[in-house]
């Protein structure tokens, strides 16, 4: 097992990813994800970005981000190196789902049916975690902002949790959208009237048939108006910490027969 750290503030975050010059990047082709690629590379002087997108049988239209990804790469070629990597990441989100079904039904009752969303972003950190353990790369960034919704991963506290699991394995988690006050759309657009590119950043990514749709129902028609935000915020943070040692299970044992 990895010795596990205390976290760290995000000016010494965004220190550590200068001095290493390579992250690693969860990427869909979308607005969020293309505008992190790019501050990134300008902002942060990023050398070598390794794209990850993550696939389950869920996923339709997986072609679609390779667009974004083939724009990031000829219109940075001269200042970075950029590698995509498409990652399976079915089975951890199927055990997450229905290993101890029932028993969560009984803690977590109604709440328990949203929580197929949240299970899909844990597998992605899970497997980045195990991508940069492997390629030894320590930085790993997301394009998670607070602007976007009611993805429970967006939400400062909860990014604060995932970041302490990123730390614990010795790789700095950087959101360098989390906090900005207009949209990726905007700042996307902007960004290409700004620099005339013939070849504009579009949002081009993959869909999930999941259930995000009934995500966001149930907590804008029934969970937030019948128990409130800050049940909700406490009940999630029990949600994840249920399935954190679960995840960290799963990555020790994905590190100890690969490394």
């Amino acid at each position: 097992m990895y010795a596990r750290e205390k976290g760290i503030n995000s000016m010494e975050q965004y220190s550590s990813m200068n001095e290493e010059n390579s992250c690693s990047l969860q990427f869909t082709g979308g607005r969020d994800s293309t505008l992190t690629a790019i501050h990134l590379i300008e902002k942060y002087q990023m050398k070598t970005l390794h794209l990850l997108t993550f696939q389950t049988d869920l996923m339709t239209d997986i072609d679609k981000v390779y667009k974004n990804v083939e724009k990031l790469e000829e219109y940075f070629r001269k200042k970075a190196r950029i590698n995509h990597h498409l990652l399976d990441t079915n089975q951890l989100l199927r055990d997450l789902v229905q290993k101890n079904y029932f028993h969560d039904l009984i803690q977590f009752k109604t709440y328990n049916a949203a929580t197929f969303c949240p299970s899909c972003r844990l597998s992605h950190h899970a497997n980045t975690i195990i991508f940069c353990k492997i390629n030894g790369v320590g930085n790993s960034a997301d394009g998670v902002n607070e602007l976007t919704g009611f993805d429970l991963f967006q939400q400062e506290w909860a990014v604060d949790m995932v970041r302490q699991l990123y730390k614990e394995y010795g790789i700095s988690y950087h959101t360098p959208l989390l906090h900005q006050k207009t949209s990726s759309e905007v700042l996307l657009e902007e960004y290409n009237e700004k620099n005339a590119l013939d070849n504009p950043f579009y949002e081009e990514q993959p869909r999930c048939i999941g259930g995000g749709q009934f995500h966001n129902l149930y907590l804008r028609c029934y969970y937030l108006p019948l128990k409130g935000k800050q049940a909700y915020i406490e009940v999630s943070k029990k949600w994840i910490a249920k399935k954190l040692p679960f995840i960290r299970e799963y990555i020790d044992r994905a590190l100890r027969e690969k490394l």
